[in-house]
Order: structure tokens, then sequence, then C-alpha cells
């Protein structure tokens, strides 16, 4: 029986690890005092956005972080904590884990990864007033259309001064 259980803690492990390597974003929060059905209203609205909440030991959590970019914010870890997991958008999540925060009173962004970076919980509240993916696609896109239409314009005119250029010299040589 012990066996067995090592066995699960092993998949487990390696399982989180292949979920942290490849997160875009991972923050450490603190749920103590959240009420169950909170919990699980904060978990659908982030499952939504594709971030995964899961809470794990922080013993496994800290193996499971081995050699992935979030080792360095789990290994001071002590008390019951929660790992967020985006698969998506990072900069979405953070968004919503700090309207979590304020909607939800006890759950506390304690620190992250985001994109790489380690940050604390003002550096993900940082992040999340940053526009998401699709309003700087959108941005980019509105500026394009800006100098595409600019650009258009600029060869009409060149074409009629030339088309006038070319009516003036006809005129003039059938004069």
């Amino acid at each position: 029986m012990v066996e067995k259980k090592y066995k699960n803690k092993a998949a487990l492990v390696d399982e989180l690890h292949e979920k942290l390597a490849n997160a875009s974003a991972v923050v450490v929060t603190e749920y103590r005092g959240l009420k169950a059905g909170d919990l699980v209203k904060l978990r659908r609205s982030l499952r939504d956005a594709g971030v995964e909440v899961l809470v794990v030991k922080n013993t496994l959590l800290r193996r499971a972080a081995q050699g992935t970019p979030t080792e360095a914010i789990v290994g001071d870890l002590a008390g019951p904590s929660a790992v967020a997991i985006a698969s998506a958008d990072a900069i979405e999540a953070a968004k919503l884990l700090s309207k979590g925060e304020k909607d939800f009173e006890p759950f506390n962004l304690k620190n992250g990864v985001i994109e790489k970076a380690v940050v604390d919980a003002g550096g993900i509240a940082a992040f999340a007033k940053l526009p998401g993916r699709s309003e700087m696609q959108a941005q980019f896109a509105g500026s394009m259309e800006g100098f595409i239409g600019e650009f258009a314009g600029l060869i009409d005119a060149a074409l009629r001064e030339f088309a006038g250029l070319l009516e003036a010299k006809a005129e003039t040589m059938s004069a």
C-alpha cells in the first residue's frame, strides 16, 4: 500500500512539473479563509481563460518546480497555498487573478512568474493593468490601417499628378 502511495505522488509531481514548465504564468496564492463555494466560483471563472487553480502540498510543489522558472518563487512557502497555472494568455490570467483578489476578500496573491519574469503581488497587479493580447492586436491593426491608408493616399495623389501632367503635355502638343 505504501508503494502505491509513492507512485501516485511521483506521477503527480511529474504531471505538475510539466504544467509548470509549459505555463505562461504561475501565481502562488493564499486561500485561507475563502469559503469552498467562493473557491469553486473563482476556479470556474479562471478555467474559462485557461487558468487552472490547484491546491498542492508545498513539498510536492517544490519538487515539481525544480528545473522550471517557478523554482524561484516556491522555496519559502509556508502554510496552505494554491497555485494558479495559466496555459494561455498570461496577462489575461493576471487580470482575472487580480479581479479574484478584489472579489473574494481572503484570497491573496503572494508572488508569481509571468512570462518568465519573477514578480510579487504588486508586479502581478501591474501586469493586470497592461492591455491583453487581443487588445494589443487590435491597437496594432488600427495603427497599421492608418499607415496603409496614408500610403494609399500618397500613391493616389502621385498618380493623379502624373495623369494631370500627361493631360497638360497632350494639350500643349495638340495646340
